[in-house]
């Protein structure tokens, strides 16, 4: 046991490989859009998106990928409600 600590007492963890951090953008978590802006301020600060009109304080950290699937869903949402 007494070997999976260092001589400082760190717990030596194995490399996972961050030397590449993927790229992520603040996204509307309703509609995938990048486009926010703070509402209002504080602590807990609410976010308001200029596509879709959202206000919240939760936000989506996506990559491209995910923001594009967002965007998709969100999408195909309003072709189907527009019947």
């Amino acid at each position: 046991m007494e070997d999976e600590f260092r001589e400082n007492g760190d717990m030596d963890f194995p490399d996972i490989g961050d030397d590449d951090p993927e790229e992520t953008v603040q996204v509307c978590p309703v509609c995938g859009s990048m486009e926010l802006y703070y509402e209002a301020g504080g602590v807990e600060g609410l976010y308001h998106c200029k596509n879709c009109g959202y206000i919240g304080s939760f936000i989506v950290e996506a990559n491209e990928e995910m923001a594009r699937l967002i965007r998709e869903e969100y999408e195909n949402k309003g072709r189907n409600t527009a019947l």
